[in-house]
């Protein structure tokens, strides 16, 4: 068995332990059910964003350099603690997010015949961005995600600050939405999947636009889905909801009760800002088995912790393993509640967590400070650096028990049939235990405030 540790002192410290047959072993016990396997991983990543790709955009060729690695490179000397985190799941936004340099739309005010249809602004920073991750990892997987459609297709007349589509506009938005995933095939970009609506309760001062259950799985059975369809692309998977977890059972319900909508809709998104309830995750795959769970944002925002940003340089090692364990804690439950995969929000920020056109400013793992010409690699990379890069697609989770709530558990068992348990530790003292897959035991103690990654052969444990 291999393991690898990221704390305090260090990130991905390997030590290599041996299995003892023990048949009696019952106390203090981690065990491991590879037999007992739950659903297949999707991938792990973050987003491509405007501000992200003007960001990389200012760096020296060699930082680019850096960054692309350590985002989508994979194992070096077939090692997976060494090398990048081998991201295989990201998501970009469609038209313009408050981590845009401002509002933009790809077609003319007023222009339902769509003849102005354009993703030029795409061209210019974002779409070279994207590129250059499938370089490093050609088979990268993208979710794209609207925030707004057009002001004018709106009933408040702008994309910002919530507003509904007006029903008039439900064909023209569906058909620009198709012409975007065909314009960036064209490009070289294949979008694997679509969620509906961006946070469709969230009426913010950034691009956003409300939908109700009923609204959003129409719009998906009646526009959506058959605009996709009609244009070629079938195989784009349509994902409803995208919004918080405190009330994705009730929405899935109500929306996937609307005529169509269980066709259309292939799967449920969501985000964290509302906390963990990872009870209404774990009901939402119960009851709906068929339909895709996949986390598609969280992130540290500057602005509920009091802060304007320009927290490169100043941060604690305590805050560093906080949000750290915020990350791995969110990973851990939503995976072990169903979900197929974790998709952080920004890959790229600058100093302050922007750009940002409405000063929305946010901590991302990786951050460039300007001054330093310097990639900053928080904590935080490291923790989510403790599954993608060990877990890759198509790996089912499988059966994990645990002894204590002192330590939170996932297990894997991969496509080359290895098995992997990842183990958090977020209290103050070392926390000893015996990981078991019967009838052989390895001893192993998690440090304080810790994450490791154990890796075996199924031949080592039998």
């Amino acid at each position: 068995m291999r393991t690898y540790t990221t704390d305090a002192h260090g990130a991905f410290r390997r030590e290599d332990v041996r299995f003892r047959r023990d048949e009696r072993a019952e106390m203090e016990l981690v065990v491991c059910r590879p037999d007992r396997t739950y659903q297949r991983i999707a991938g792990f990543g973050g987003a491509f964003t405007e501000a992200g790709a003007y960001v990389f955009a200012q760096m020296p060729p060699q930082v680019q350099d850096e960054f692309l690695l350590k985002c989508f490179g994979g194992a070096a000397d077939g090692d997976e603690g060494r090398g990048g985190n081998a991201y295989t799941l990201c998501r970009t936004h469609v038209q313009s997010c408050d981590f845009a340099l401002g509002n933009y739309a790809y077609v003319r005010p007023f222009d339902r015949t769509l003849r102005s249809f354009s993703i030029e602004r795409d061209r210019q920073l974002l779409l070279p961005f994207i590129r250059c991750g499938m370089a490093v990892n050609p088979a990268l997987e993208l979710v794209a995600s609207p925030w707004s459609p057009p002001a004018f297709m709106k009933t408040n007349g702008r994309m910002n600050g919530g507003g509904r589509l007006r029903k008039s506009c439900y064909g023209a938005w569906a058909r620009l939405l198709a012409r975007y995933v065909s314009a960036y095939a064209e490009a070289g970009v294949r979008i694997g999947r679509m969620s509906v609506q961006n946070e469709p309760m969230a009426a913010q001062r950034w691009d956003s636009c409300l939908f109700t259950a009923a609204e959003e799985a129409a719009f998906a059975a009646d526009h959506l889905r058959p605009a996709l369809d009609e244009a070629g692309f079938a195989d784009v998977r349509l994902l409803m909801w995208d919004h918080n977890t405190d009330r994705i059972f009730e929405r899935a319900e109500e929306a996937l009760a609307v005529p169509g909508a269980w066709a259309a809709l292939d799967g449920v998104a969501f985000h964290w800002y509302a906390g963990d309830h990872f009870e209404q995750v774990r009901a939402v795959a119960e009851a709906y088995p068929e339909k895709e769970l996949l986390f598609t944002e969280g992130c540290v925002e500057y602005a509920r912790e009091g802060a304007a940003g320009g927290r490169v340089g100043r941060v604690s090692d305590a805050e560093q393993q906080r949000k750290a364990e915020q990350y791995a804690h969110a990973v851990m439950g939503c995976l072990n509640a169903g979900a197929s995969g974790f998709i952080d929000w920004n890959l790229l920020l600058d100093e302050r967590g922007g750009p940002n056109h409405v000063r929305n400013f946010c901590e991302a793992p990786l951050m460039y400070d300007r001054g330093a010409k310097e990639l900053v690699e928080n904590r935080s990379f490291s923790y989510l650096g403790h599954f993608s890069r060990f877990v890759p697609p198509s790996s089912q989770r499988f059966l994990v028990s645990r002894f204590t709530d002192d330590l939170e558990c996932a297990g894997f068992v991969r496509p080359d049939r290895r098995r992997v348990l990842v183990v958090l530790n977020r209290r103050d003292r070392a926390v000893r235990f015996e990981a078991v897959e019967r009838p052989h035991v390895a001893r192993l103690e998690a440090p304080p405030h810790s994450i490791m990654t154990l890796v075996w052969d199924g031949e080592e444990a039998h």
